[in-house]
C-alpha cells in the first residue's frame, strides 16, 4: 500500500489536470498530533456506543465506524455528512464550495495510512491508548450488544441526521424533494469510499486495476491520462469526472474484483451498498422504461419516450364522470371544476395538507395513458429530474405478480425474484430509507386482495403468501416508512379500500394544447406535424377523441404515412377507418394483457368474434332507446358475462359502483363515438354475414333473399330514412360509420376479424350516393344535410383507399 504525506499530496496536486470538480486544495493538518485508529484481537462483534452508534473503542469514534474482516475487527473512516443546503447532484461540475469534500478526502487518507504503520509503532500508540478509560465502556457495550439480533441490514450503517435547515422547496411539477440527500449517497461518502479501497492497492495492482479499467468503452481515449495517475485519490476523481458517481462506483467494485481483490470490493460493496443498488435499478429502468412502444409492442417501432411524451390532465378525483360525452353533434360543456395536479406531484402534500402521502390510487379509462405516465415518472427519476426524495424506486406490473402464487416468501425474497440487484436489502426497513413501490394495471393482477383475512405481515423477513404481502405493504404494516403508487382501470379500483388510500386522481387525457403539442413534437419534422395537427382538426369527431393519447398516436401514425402522397389531404378525412384499426388494436391489447404475447395466444377466436358482435348488438339497442349506459343485465340479454367483459376490458369502463351488488354496477363504452360505431359495426355485419336488416322486421327480412352478396342499399335506405327523421340528430354518427364501412378500403379492416377473408365484395354502393344526393336535394335540416355531405366523404375516401 502507497503510503501519503501532505508533500506527497501536493506533489500530486500540482501536476493534475483540470478537475470538473473544481478545487482540490485542502486544508493545513498537523499529523504529529494524529492519533491513528487501533486494529484490535479478532472480536467477530460491532462494538457500539450510546452517543454514537457505529463507534469503536477509540476518542475518534464519531467520525470512524467498524467493519467486521476475517481477521478481526478493523476500524474505517465513516463518510462525513453534507453540510450544504440544497443536495448536489453529481452530474453538476464542483465549484469551490466543494473543495471541503476533497478536504475531508484528504484527511481520510491521512487517517488510513495509520493503518499501514511499522508494528513498533503501532505497538507504541495502543500502549498509550490503553491507559484511557475505555475497556469498561467498551466491555458495557459489547455485552449490550450481543443481546441484540446481528442482522445489519446488508450495509456498513452511515449515521445520517437530517439537517435542521431544510432545503429549498422545489418548484411545482419536481415532486418530493424536500429532504437532504442521504449520507451514504452524497459525492462525499462515495468518493471516500473509493479512495479507501483504491489506496490499499499495491502499486502492481493499481497498474493491474488501470489496465482493467481500459477495457471500459469510456476509458478507452483516456487510458493514458488514467495511467499516469498514481494516486488513489485522481483515479477516483477521475473515474467521476468520466462517467459519474453512479457507474464510476460500480467499475471500482468489479475491478477489485477482476484483480482478485474481493476483500476490498466487498467491503466497498456494503459501505456504499444503497449507492450501488440505486445505480443498478437505475441501469434497470433505463433497459425496459426509455423507450416506449406506441400502440402494440413491435420490433423495432419504439420511440424514446421523452420525444412523444406529453403531460395529461391529471386531477384529484371529483364527482365528475370518467368519460367524455362529447361528440360532433352533441357539445356538452363541463360544468363541475376540479382540483389539477401535476403528474409528478402526486406524492406531494398540498396546501393546507401537511399529513404525508403515502398511498396514492391513480385510475383512468382504457387508452388514457396510465402505464405511460408511470414509465414517465420513473424515467424522471433515473434523470434524477424530480422526486429525488426517493432514494429507490420498484415498479412491480400486476400480472407479474401472478408468478409468486401459491408460494410462500418474504417480502425481501419475493422483490429480490422481481428485482436481481435487490437481493439482501434489509436496510429497507429502515426510517432513513425512503422507497417507492408501484403496482401498475390492478385489473390484471390475480390476486384476491383480501384485506379481512389475511395475515398482518409486519417484517419483510416473515414468510407469507404473496397476496398476504400486498396487503400489508399497502395497509402499512409492512414497510411503513416506503410508499406506494397503484394504478388501475376505475372497474378494478375497489379492490383496495378507500380507507387505505391517502390520495386519489384521476388521469383525463390530452387539453387541446396538449393534442397540439403532441402531433408536433412527436416527428423530428415540425412542418409535418403541424400538417398533421391541421388535418386532423378538419374532423370535429377526431379532434374530439383526440383527448385519449392512444387514438392520438393512431391518428398521427396513419396521417404521417398518407402525407407521403402529395395529393392526400384535400378533403377533410373519413373517419371509420380509425375506429375499425382502433378496435381491433384494443382488442389485441387485451389479449396481450391477459392471455400473453405468444403467437397462439394473441389469435382471435370464436367468442372474441362474437363478443365483438355482441357487444355491437347491445350498442345498438343503446342507441335505439337513447342511453350511454349499461349493466350486468344487459350483457345478459346478448349471451355475455361480466367475466366476457373483464377479460376483454379495452373497450368499456366502469363508471359506478353503489353496492357490492353486481347488478347494481354502471358500466360505458369508454367514448360515446366507440358505442355509435359498435353499433354500426354490428347492424352492418348481420347484413354482410348473416344477411340479416337489422331495419325491418324479421318476417319481411326472412321473406327477401338470404343471399350475403345483396345489394347495401337495402341495407342504407331504411337506416338513412330513420336518420332524417331524427328530431336531435342522434343517429349522425351512427349513419356516418354505417356508410363508411361499406368503402373498400375500411371493410378491409374488419376481415379476418368479424368477416371473413374471401367475403364478397359490396355490391351497390353507387345506388347509395345517388339516394344521398337525393335526399340532400330535398328541404331538410342543414344540419341533418351536412351530416349527409360528410357520409359521402366517407364513400369517396374509402373508395381511393387512403
Amino acid at each position: 500500500m502507497s503510503e501519503y504525506s501532505d508533500s506527497e499530496v501536493d506533489r500530486v496536486m500540482t501536476g493534475r489536470p483540470p478537475s470538473s470538480y473544481g478545487s482540490m486544495h485542502s486544508d493545513d493538518e498537523d499529523e504529529d498530533n494524529f492519533e491513528p485508529p487501533l486494529k484490535h484481537a479478532e472480536t467477530k462483534v460491532r462494538l457500539y456506543r450510546s452517543g454514537s452508534p457505529e463507534t469503536a473503542i477509540t476518542e475518534r469514534t464519531h467520525t470512524n465506524q467498524s467493519s467486521i474482516y476475517q481477521d478481526g475487527l478493523l476500524l474505517r473512516q465513516q463518510s462525513i455528512m453534507h453540510k450544504e443546503a440544497s443536495p448536489q447532484r453529481y452530474e453538476e461540475p464542483m465549484t469551490l464550495e466543494h473543495s471541503e469534500v476533497w478536504s475531508d478526502v484528504r484527511s481520510d487518507v491521512r487517517t488510513d495510512r495509520a493503518l499501514n504503520e511499522e508494528p513498533d509503532d503501532r505497538e507504541m500508540r495502543e500502549t498509550d491508548q490503553q491507559e484511557q478509560p475505555n475497556e469498561s465502556a467498551a466491555m458495557e457495550v459489547q455485552e449490550e450488544r450481543s443481546e441484540e439480533p446481528a442482522y445489519d441490514f446488508d450495509e456498513i450503517v452511515v449515521h445520517f441526521e437530517e439537517p435542521k435547515e431544510p432545503p429549498p422547496p422545489p418548484p411545482e411539477g419536481a415532486g418530493l424533494q424536500f429532504r437532504h440527500t442521504h449520507s451514504s449517497l452524497t459525492l462525499r461518502h462515495v468518493l471516500t469510499a473509493m479512495v479507501n479501497s483504491l489506496g490499499q492497492l499495491h502499486p502492481s495492482e493499481m497498474s493491474y486495476y488501470k489496465r482493467c479499467l481500459s477495457s471500459h468503452c469510456k476509458f478507452k481515449k483516456n487510458y493514458p491520462v488514467i495511467a499516469d495517475l498514481t494516486d488513489a485519490l485522481d483515479v477516483a476523481d477521475k473515474m467521476i469526472e468520466i462517467c459519474k458517481l453512479g457507474e464510476a462506483l460500480y467499475l471500482t467494485v468489479r475491478n477489485l474484483q477482476n484483480i482478485r481483490r474481493d476483500d476490498l470490493a466487498k467491503t466497498l460493496r456494503k459501505t456504499c451498498r444503497r449507492a450501488l443498488l440505486q445505480y443498478d435499478l437505475k441501469m434497470a429502468h433505463d433497459r425496459r422504461y426509455y423507450s416506449l412502444y406506441e400502440g402494440r409492442c413491435r420490433p423495432g417501432q419504439q420511440r424514446y419516450i421523452s420525444d412523444v411524451y406529453v403531460e395529461p390532465v391529471t386531477v384529484i378525483r371529483g364527482s365528475r364522470d370518467p368519460i367524455n360525452p362529447e361528440n360532433e353533434v352533441q357539445r356538452i360543456p363541463y360544468t363541475i371544476e376540479e382540483m389539477s395536479i401535476r403528474a409528478a406531484d402526486i406524492f406531494r402534500p398540498l396546501p393546507p395538507e401537511h399529513k404525508p402521502i403515502r398511498t396514492v390510487m391513480m385510475t383512468g379509462i382504457p387508452a388514457c395513458g396510465l402505464t405511460v405516465a408511470v414509465n414517465k415518472f420513473i424515467v424522471d427519476w433515473m434523470e434524477e429530474k424530480n422526486n429525488q426524495d426517493f432514494q429507490l424506486v420498484f415498479p412491480i406490473p400486476a400480472r407479474e405478480l401472478y408468478v409468486g402464487k401459491g408460494g410462500e416468501l418474504n417480502f425481501l425474497e419475493t422483490l429480490s425474484s422481481y428485482f436481481a440487484e435487490a437481493e439482501d436489502i434489509g436496510f429497507i426497513e429502515k426510517e432513513d430509507c425512503l422507497s417507492l413501490f408501484i403496482i401498475d394495471a390492478l385489473e390484471v393482477c390475480r390476486h384476491g386482495l383480501d384485506f379481512k383475512n389475511n395475515k398482518t405481515i409486519t417484517s419483510p423477513r416473515e414468510k407469507a403468501p404473496l397476496d398476504a404481502l400486498l396487503t400489508s405493504l399497502i395497509k402499512g404494516t409492512l414497510l411503513p416508512n416506503a410508499c406506494v403508487w397503484i394504478t388501475s382501470h376505475v372497474t378494478a379500483a375497489h379492490k383496495i379500500p378507500p380507507n387505505l388510500i391517502d390520495r386519489h386522481v384521476q388521469l383525463r387525457g390530452f387539453t387541446d394544447v396538449g393534442k397540439e403539442e403532441y402531433f408536433t413534437k412527436r416527428t423530428t419534422d415540425p412542418e409535418l406535424g403541424r400538417k398533421v395537427y391541421n388535418q386532423m382538426k378538419r374532423s370535429k369527431a377526431l379532434e374530439i377523441i383526440c383527448h385519449l393519447p392512444l387514438f392520438s398516436w393512431m391518428v398521427a401514425f396513419i396521417f404521417e404515412r398518407a402525407f407521403r402522397d402529395p395529393e392526400y389531404g384535400k378533403h377533410p378525412p373519413g373517419i371509420t377507418a380509425f375506429y375499425s384499426q382502433y378496435i381491433v388494436v384494443q382488442m389485441n391489447r387485451s389479449f396481450e394483457k391477459y392471455r400473453g404475447c405468444n403467437v397462439e395466444a394473441q389469435k382471435w377466436k370464436d367468442e372474441d368474434k362474437m363478443f365483438i358482435e355482441m357487444m355491437g348488438k347491445m350498442a345498438y339497442r343503446m342507441i335505439q332507446e337513447g342511453r350511454d349506459c349499461f349493466n350486468v343485465a344487459d350483457l345478459r340479454n346478448v349471451n355475455l358475462t361480466y367475466d366476457d367483459l373483464c377479460s376483454r376490458d379495452e373497450l368499456t369502463t366502469e363508471v359506478k359502483r353503489a353496492s357490492e351488488d353486481i347488478e347494481t354496477w354502471v358500466f360505458k363504452f369508454i367514448h360515446v363515438t366507440i358505442q355509435e360505431y359498435m353499433a354500426a359495426m354490428y347492424v352492418y355485419v348481420a347484413f354482410r354475414k348473416h344477411a340479416k336488416n337489422v331495419f325491418i322486421s324479421s318476417q319481411k327480412s326472412w321473406l327477401q333473399s338470404s343471399s350475403k352478396d345483396r345489394p347495401v342499399i337495402e341495407m342504407y335506405r331504411p337506416a338513412i330514412d330513420r336518420m332524417l327523421a331524427s328530431p336531435n340528430g342522434h343517429l349522425d354518427m351512427f349513419l356516418r360509420f354505417l356508410i363508411g364501412l361499406v368503402t373498400p378500403g375500411t371493410e378491409d379492416n374488419l376481415r379476418g376479424y368479424v368477416l371473413s377473408h374471401y367475403h364478397p365484395k359490396a355490391k351497390g354502393t353507387e345506388d347509395v350516393v345517388k339516394y344521398i344526393n337525393k335526399k340532400m336535394k330535398e328541404n331538410i335540416h342543414p344540419d341533418r344535410r351536412r351530416n349527409l355531405e360528410l357520409c359521402l366523404v366517407e364513400l369517396e375516401e374509402g373508395k381511393e383507399e387512403r
